[in-house]
């Protein structure tokens, strides 16, 4: 497997592990992929991050969020 497949293979069980923990799907999910540019944050910090579960990873993108004046809290 190439880097870049365990890099994408990364990101999409770390963006299904947040679904599962914040409850959030379809397009709520979506926008907030989106709006806070996750993806490109998971790609980007991979290196680091990788190594850690998915709590901590978890926690660290809605800490993220929340200095991007975001939050998970859907209504």
């Amino acid at each position: 497997m190439s880097r870049n497949q365990i890099v994408a293979t990364w990101t999409a069980f770390v963006l299904t592990a947040m679904q599962s923990k914040y409850g959030l799907f379809g397009d709520v999910f979506a926008g907030i992929i989106k709006k806070y540019k996750i993806i490109p944050f998971l790609i980007n910090n991979y290196e680091l991050l990788h190594y850690y579960d998915n709590d901590y990873v978890t926690d660290d993108l809605a800490k993220y969020i929340a200095e991007q004046g975001g939050s998970l809290d859907v209504v």
